[in-house]
């Protein structure tokens, strides 16, 4: 039994029906680099149960404790069932990219089943009319609850299900067959509350007395930063700082179950041909300067562009080697803006660099994780009682950032699933707190994607969302020369 993190058990909180909180990968596969030129489905339920040992979340379902006084466990599933969890479906033809685009969104809308582990894949067939994509390609589309991995850690769960070449053997079969271990009794998890309940004072004293001296000057560093640096907190706390707030904008409303999706795939030179233009800058400044150009063209083609920068909240991984493979969570956020007010490719660039770089000069990860394991001293019952609250505050509020931009670096050499090769990459992500956008930048062998989840009330027009982002990007490449 392994019980869940403080922050893994804040994802677990925040689920509602219409803010599932999960995370999907959708991969795009080339079957003709297999042998035979074809992956059967049988084939495909084979390769995943020769890995799953490689990657023990995928037999874990999680257990409560009495009253949720405590954070889950994770347990063994002793019904696990691998068919319930990888599911097969063919699009209706011709097979094109907005049909694909819709079976996603609706994919990502349901809920996952929490009873049982909290992942599903679905194999989708007749991808026959894709720019870029042979005739007769797959897609497979994985969906993980965010309390199970973060975005890191969900390359690293890819990495387990893909070779380095179409004809590689199948990893080595464990040791021991897979025996699940019993589920723990009523009395077994009420014990180890009580057990939990007379240690967290010491553990509590523990992180308190030396975690707090450092986040006290790491605090001490953000309040000395120029307050357009910090983001919206440090920018209030700032003199002559204008607001605490971003601009409210349409992906600022209450949500609804009802999802839309949509990416853009563009080379990575090109994206190092933008960033070599502006000293200092990175990949990732690239991709928020492209972000900040596509919102500015959407919302002011639809006469709602704000007067301020638009915030986008950055969760940044701060996992170290030690940590990979172990599931679960380690992100801590920042806020930056998109700088939507300047309409030159490369000046928006420019300040977004000034801001981050600054931000990059001061930041402090170990400070950071000084932070989590501070709040990670709160009891359970305090955390639950705050993620309720917030979401229960009126949309109507100040918004504290527009949309979510998250990086998710992946291979960089070309991998293979059952002797398929992948040919495209992109991911979609949760939306909560009142932000119904949310981007997703992949990279995976010399290709960059910019994914994008929103609710479909907020971005009724994905395909004119996704024209937007390709002029924006057309714009930066054009003023690269």
């Amino acid at each position: 039994m392994e019980q869940l993190s403080w922050t893994d058990d804040m994802m677990l909180r925040a689920e509602k029906p219409e803010t599932p909180m999960q995370i999907q990968m959708l991969l795009i596969y080339d079957q003709s680099t297999a042998p035979a030129g074809k992956v059967t489905f049988k084939r495909i339920l084979g390769e995943i149960d020769a890995r799953l040992h490689l990657a023990p979340t995928f037999r874990r379902r999680l257990t409560d404790l009495p009253g949720s006084l405590h954070m889950p466990y994770w347990v063994d599933d002793p019904n696990f069932d691998l068919e319930y969890h990888v599911r097969h479906i063919a699009l209706p033809q011709p097979g094109d990219w907005r049909q694909l685009c819709i079976q996603i969104a609706r994919i990502h809308g349901r809920q996952l089943d929490l009873r049982r582990p909290p992942w599903e894949m679905t194999v989708i067939e007749g991808l026959n009319s894709i720019p870029g994509v042979p005739e007769g390609s797959f897609a497979i589309s994985i969906k993980l609850h965010h309390c199970v991995v973060d975005g890191m850690e969900s390359v690293e769960l890819m990495a387990a299900m893909h070779d380095l070449a179409h004809d590689s053997a199948r990893p080595a079969p464990p040791e021991k067959p897979w025996n699940p271990g019993a589920l723990p009794s009523t009395a077994d998890l009420v014990a180890r509350t009580a057990i939990n309940g007379v240690l967290h004072p010491l553990r509590a004293g523990k992180v308190l007395v030396p975690g707090a001296l450092g986040v006290l000057g790491a605090l001490r560093n953000i309040a000395e930063l120029p307050g357009k640096i910090a983001g919206g907190l440090a920018a209030a706390l700032a003199p002559g700082s204008s607001s605490l707030f971003a601009p409210s904008t349409r992906f600022n409303g209450a949500p609804t179950p009802q999802r839309a999706f949509e990416a853009r795939f563009h080379d990575l030179t090109d994206f190092k041909r933008i960033k070599a233009c502006v000293p200092d800058a990175t990949i990732n400044d690239v991709a928020l300067a492209y972000v900040g150009g596509a919102l500015r063209h959407y919302l002011d083609g639809h006469g709602e562009l704000p007067e301020e920068t638009l915030v986008a909240a950055c969760p940044a991984s701060i996992r170290s080697s030690s940590e990979t493979g172990s599931g679960g969570n380690r992100l801590f956020g920042r806020l930056h803006a998109l700088e939507t007010t300047i309409a030159d490719p490369l000046e928006r660039l420019a300040a977004i660099v000034d801001e981050t770089s600054a931000f990059r000069d001061t930041a402090d990860s170990s400070s950071s994780t000084r932070l989590m394991d501070l709040v990670g001293t709160v009891p359970t019952t305090l955390l639950g009682l705050t993620v309720k609250a917030a979401s229960a505050v009126p949309f109507s509020a100040p918004a504290i950032a527009n949309t979510t931009v998250s990086n998710v670096p992946g291979p960089t050499d070309p991998i293979f699933f059952a002797g398929a090769r992948l040919l495209k990459v992109t991911g979609l992500g949760p939306l909560i707190g009142g932000m119904n956008l949310f981007h997703i930048v992949a990279s995976h062998n010399g290709t960059v994607s910019i994914g994008v989840t929103a609710d479909r009330s907020a971005l009724p027009d994905p395909g004119h969302y996704a024209d937007c982002m390709q002029c924006s990007f057309e714009e930066m490449l054009s003023a690269a020369g």
